[in-house]
């Protein structure tokens, strides 16, 4: 109700169409609503959505006052969001090209 300004009984008062404007609302329900959460209690990413914004402002400011208050030269390390994966290390030399399709074979 507070996300739509209407009642259950306003859905179904308004017939077929009500109930499948009610369905398509409750499919994509955002992870911070309680249904949700109640469908999905082990979503990781769901729980740090509930508190996104506070957490995303929190995130900022810590990398914010790392930024400043780290000394010259040296760079801060950003606080880890859980959305976002581990970038991939590359090596700095190149590889033997049967090394590669061993690998290149392996993966797929």
């Amino acid at each position: 109700m507070t996300r739509t300004g209407r009642t259950l009984d306003e859905y179904m008062d308004m017939g077929a169409a009500g109930r499948v404007a009610l369905l398509s609302f409750v499919q994509y329900l955002p992870p911070d609503s309680a249904l949700y959460r109640e469908l999905n209690p082990d979503d990781e990413n769901g729980l740090w959505f509930t508190t996104l914004k506070t957490n995303a402002i929190l995130a900022d400011l810590y990398d914010a006052y790392a930024r400043v208050h780290t000394k010259k030269g040296h760079t801060a390390k950003t606080y880890p969001r859980p959305m976002e994966k581990e970038k991939a290390k590359l090596g700095k030399d190149p590889i033997p090209i049967s090394q590669f399709w061993d690998w290149w074979n392996k993966e797929r």
